[in-house]
């Protein structure tokens, strides 16, 4: 599955779309604003980012959606099984609600976690093309 693209903000300034998983950007010494957002925009991340001379900063950053989506793929595959197959009652029932309450909980995650949607990671290297 492709990535979806996202949006990058600098000291709240748009400075591109990224939609793959490395990009480089050169920046002069001093403390930034990153913000990370998703193609939602409901959806993103903001860090400060200190960048200093003679080292690069790297940001790497991530969804803390894994499981959420190992279990929706759970579900989306007994939503299809179940446009074959008619669950005797009481399961039916039981099905619906597991799967509607699933769902009611997953949103309220989401709506919670929307301005820490992703997790970031900050490190420093030796800048290898000082001269």
């Amino acid at each position: 599955m492709g990535r979806m693209p996202h949006k990058i903000f600098l000291n709240n300034t748009f400075v591109g779309i990224m939609n793959i998983p490395s990009v480089k950007i050169e920046l002069p010494e001093g403390q930034y604003t990153l913000t990370i957002q998703h193609a939602l925009p409901v959806l993103s991340v903001t860090r400060q980012v200190a960048v200093k001379n003679g080292t690069e900063t790297h940001v790497d950053f991530y969804s803390r959606e894994r499981w959420w989506d190992i279990l929706f793929s759970i579900d989306l595959l007994l939503c299809v099984i179940k446009l074959f197959v008619t669950l005797p009652s009481p399961w039916g029932w039981i099905y619906e609600i597991l799967t509607n309450g699933f769902f009611v909980a997953w949103l309220i995650y989401e709506w919670s976690i929307r301005k820490r949607y992703y997790k970031i990671d900050l490190y420093e290297t030796a800048d290898t093309t000082a001269r």
